[in-house]
């Protein structure tokens, strides 16, 4: 068996081995080549920072690291890890993490993120013992949006230019990463400002082809007044009325959790984010 950094030339193991791997995962999943490399761009995975254990040449366990920095500081996100089933039980995620932290020292990386369902317990267990601590939770909901009544203070209107500094105003809590401003720039999405006299005062990032939800916020001082429930009308129209996403929700923001769940969807699993320094 050998343990060794990935490159470009692994892409079709990298696929195959992916999709074997999560096949009987607690949310299983499969991705086609063009959704594997939408995942590698948008969550900025580099293949040379990550990593795989090889059996005679064949792929059977991966992580696959992204790389952002910011102000100098250097943090990697943990953007899968998945072991073949034949091959579980062997210590290769054990394997994979330790072949790679001299790499990350090396390259001055601060600190190490990932996301593990919760009820995973074993994979908890593994990260724990390996330096993680839980950050916090994120709560995961989909279903058909339920618009009971709308305010008309706003105007509902696409967005084709914004600021992040301005958008960011609006935050009480910081995105994940796969919903961080470096993610959404890589995507294709859908933006629906609320406007108040030509002042943006709330906004929606979306994907009509996944219907998924990035990032939605409404300025402080217009919040209670409908504006999120205007924007999600919208997407409601947008959508024709078919389920959503709202994926990786901060458990801290109470507000935004049962504004969800008054619009009619349903929290269906939750996610630990757990961080590591180097």
């Amino acid at each position: 068996m050998q343990v060794r950094t990935l490159s470009s030339n692994d892409k079709d193991h990298l696929l195959q081995a992916l999709n074997h791997a999560f096949a009987d995962y607690i949310v299983p999943f499969q991705l086609t080549a063009e959704q594997l490399q939408s995942k590698i761009k948008n969550e900025d995975i580099h293949l040379p920072w990550s990593v795989g254990a090889f059996d005679n040449d064949k792929l059977i366990a991966f992580m696959l690291y992204g790389v952002r920095e910011n102000d100098g500081n250097k943090t990697v996100y943990n953007g899968g890890t998945g072991v073949l089933p034949a091959y579980r039980g062997k210590g290769l995620v054990g394997q994979m993490s330790a072949f790679m932290k001299p790499f990350f020292q090396e390259n001055n990386v601060q600190q190490v993120v990932l996301e593990v369902i919760e009820g995973n317990d074993a994979a908890i267990r593994a990260y724990e013992k390996d330096g993680f601590t839980i950050n916090r939770k994120l709560l995961c909901f989909s279903g058909e949006i339920q618009v009971k009544s709308t305010d008309n203070t706003a105007t509902i209107q696409t967005i084709n230019e914004f600021s992040w500094p301005t958008l960011q105003s609006f935050w009480d809590i910081t995105p994940s990463w796969q919903n961080m401003p470096a993610s959404i720039e890589h995507m294709h999405l859908h933006i629906l400002g609320a406007f108040v006299q030509d002042q943006l005062i709330g906004y929606v990032f979306f994907s009509p082809l996944t219907r998924r939800i990035h990032q939605f916020a409404v300025a402080p001082l217009f919040r209670r007044k409908g504006i999120a429930s205007r924007l999600f009308a919208e997407i409601n129209r947008l959508v024709a009325g078919e389920k959503v996403q709202v994926n990786n929700v901060d458990e801290a923001s109470f507000e935004s959790k049962l504004f969800l769940e008054k619009l009619g969807l349903t929290n269906t699993i939750d996610q630990f984010e757990m961080i590591t320094g180097l």
